[in-house]
Order: structure tokens, then sequence, then C-alpha cells
């Protein structure tokens, strides 16, 4: 075999392990922000649990806590809500959606915006935060869960991670008091 195949099979297989421990690494760095000093907020009424880095978010207060919490960063640069409430207004996924997206994030640039059949997210910058929120309808539309993070854009790198274990921890109710009603 010639020395310069050698050489490139060398660099290769060089290459590969230098991906496989960024990768790794990478996972482990998420895995860490992701377990290290969370807690878990569960709704009693909606049934629906969130979990969050308790020691970065300090409860704050909420109108309604039957509904749902609010927590904040020391400083407020950075706020998440979890909610869920009946909809009364019988107001569609789509509907809702572009009532968010015209209210809330009136001039907002738009990332990743999938909707589906019982469920949406929009993500996106505004000014220099970066928002997330999941919406969620559930017993037929009759009732409307979601959770929501706003962060500044100079911490992005920080608060994705975050958002992405919020995201996988995120787990939604069945209606009020666990019953969907008729």
């Amino acid at each position: 075999m010639p020395l310069l195949h050698v050489f490139r099979r060398i660099a290769q297989a060089a290459a590969v392990l230098v991906l496989a421990a960024t990768v790794a690494t990478a996972v482990a760095a998420a895995a860490t922000t992701a377990t290290q000093g969370w807690s878990t907020y569960k709704n009693e009424r909606f049934g629906f649990q969130i979990s969050y880095p308790g020691g970065l978010f300090l409860p704050q207060e909420t109108p309604n806590t039957e509904s749902g919490a609010l927590w904040a960063t020391a400083d407020n640069s950075a706020r998440l809500i979890a909610t869920a409430a009946p909809n009364d207004t019988g107001g569609t996924l789509a509907s809702y959606r572009e009532f968010v997206m015209g209210e809330t994030y009136a001039g907002a640039k738009f990332d990743y915006t999938p909707i589906r059949n019982s469920w949406f997210v929009l993500s996106g910058s505004k000014d220099d935060n970066i928002f997330y929120e999941r919406i969620d309808f559930v017993c037929d539309g009759r009732f409307i869960y979601g959770w929501q993070i706003n962060y500044p854009a100079s911490q992005r790198r920080k608060f994705d991670l975050i958002v992405d274990a919020i995201h996988r921890s995120y787990k939604v109710g069945r209606g009020d008091r666990g019953a969907c009603g008729p």
C-alpha cells in the first residue's frame, strides 16, 4: 500500500476521532446543563409539568397560581412562564397561532415556526431578545397549554441548551383536574 494512502487513512481516522470527541463534549455539556440544579414544577389543577434550572430562574408572583407559574433570573433579563387555561373563546389552533404571532410577537423575526395537529412552536428574535414558545391544544381544543422563555440574544449559547432541556422535560396535562370534560 503506498505511503500516501496510509497517511490519508490515518488523517481520516484522526478527523473522525476529533469529530467524535467534539460531539461527546457537546453532549456532555448539554447533559450537565440540563441536570444540575434543576427543579420541577407540577401544576395541580391542569396536570402539566415543566423542569427548569432552579438556581437560575427564581419564582415570581403570578396573578393566578392555579393556572401556572412565572420565573425570572435575578437580574430579570430572562423570564420563563408555564400556564394552562380553558379555551373560552373556542378559537382554533391556527387562529390562536396567528393571534400570538401578531400580538405578542409583532415585528419579530421568526426562525422556527412548526405547526402540527395539536401544537405549534414560535421561536425567533425581537429587539435584543430571543423567544421560544410552545402551545398545545388538548381535549379537542378545549384547553390551551403552553410555556414561553425570553432571554437576551447575547446569552444565546447558554440559553439554547436550557431551552432544549426544558422542551424535553415538558409534559402537557389532560384538562381541568385531569378531565377533558364535555
